[in-house]
């Protein structure tokens, strides 16, 4: 039963989820509800009222968002982006409204099941940004789908993590289990992530916690199941990772607790000449949050040359 301090939460969250949507509206993207062609999948996407128009003025950029977050997430964001690129912001499966029937859960199912709504928008190639989780989706797009992604940018995203990636950050909140860690039921535990996500960590009074988790634990079952089925960090070493094709940003924050800036490193070693690395001093999970970060993407994806997305 829903508390007096659960219900003005989900006031709180109400009113910053209408915010959000007007972010988006005001710069000029609509909500899409996309039905695949597989008759299970649903995919709902923020996109241009009219994709050709834009698409023929601004190059497509795809942003990804990450664990227990949905497209509405990039509100804060879109304004250093939509003078330079016309955005699409899907709801990954199983976040936001998207969903499915299908028993599949990998991130390779998601990057095929976002590959084919854009495919429906009649967007054939686009540059691709992708956090976190995100940047799972992101990256098996790259290598599944070379031709449609011109550039990508992986932000904070463990591609060549291991399965002992968590051990450290389930040590320092004590959870139990990576379910606990990155689907948290209590106020305690919420706050406990936070405070591993984020540089500063922000003051979010319990009521406003009670309320977010009384919505996302409607999904928790599934979010579990996403967390179970992922095969980027499924075993001891990561050698079942293709080598993406495309050039590559990696943009990540020095005090990552989340994903090592090792891994970082890491990733642009193992792409070799192809990839660039930026890490932002001081910063946690959430680069995006660091001045220069966008201008950051907005050069990379600017720069004419092979990768060039008129090329």
């Amino acid at each position: 039963m829903s508390t007096p301090a659960v219900s003005l939460g989900r006031v709180v969250l109400s009113a910053s989820e209408v915010w959000e949507r007007t972010v988006l509206l005001y710069h000029g993207l609509r909500k899409r509800t996309i039905h695949l062609p597989d008759s299970q999948s649903h995919i709902v996407c923020w996109a241009p009222k009219d994709v050709a128009s834009a698409c023929s003025r601004k190059p497509p950029l795809l942003l990804l968002h990450g664990f227990r977050s949905s497209a509405a997430r990039w509100a804060p964001h879109v304004s250093s982006l939509s003078p330079h690129f016309s955005l699409f912001i899907p709801d990954l499966l199983f976040f936001g409204e998207s969903t499915t029937s299908s028993l599949e859960r990998s991130e390779i199912f998601q990057a095929r099941c976002i590959h084919a709504a854009l495919l429906s928008l009649g967007v054939k190639r686009s540059f691709v940004m992708g956090h976190s989780y995100g940047g799972f989706v992101a990256y098996r797009l790259a290598h599944l789908y070379p031709e449609s992604v011109s550039k990508l940018i992986i932000v904070s995203s463990g591609i060549r993590m291991d399965c002992h990636n968590n051990d450290s950050a389930m040590h320092k909140t004590g959870a139990k289990s990576v379910h606990d860690l990155l689907a948290p039921t209590s106020v305690h535990s919420a706050k406990q992530l936070s405070n591993i996500v984020f540089n500063t960590v922000p003051k979010i009074p319990d009521f406003i916690l009670e309320a977010a988790l009384s919505l996302n634990n409607s999904n928790r079952d599934r979010h579990v199941e996403l967390i179970d089925a992922l095969e980027i960090g499924k075993y001891e070493c990561p050698t079942d990772i293709p080598k993406a094709s495309q050039k590559t940003l990696i943009l990540w924050g020095e005090k990552d607790q989340i994903f090592d800036v090792k891994l970082a490193y890491d990733l642009q070693h193992f792409l070799g000449g192809t990839a660039e690395l930026k890490v932002f001093e001081g910063q946690g999970h959430v680069p995006q949050l660091a001045q220069g970060f966008y201008e950051e993407v907005i050069s990379f994806l600017s720069i004419a040359g092979d990768g060039d997305f008129y090329k």
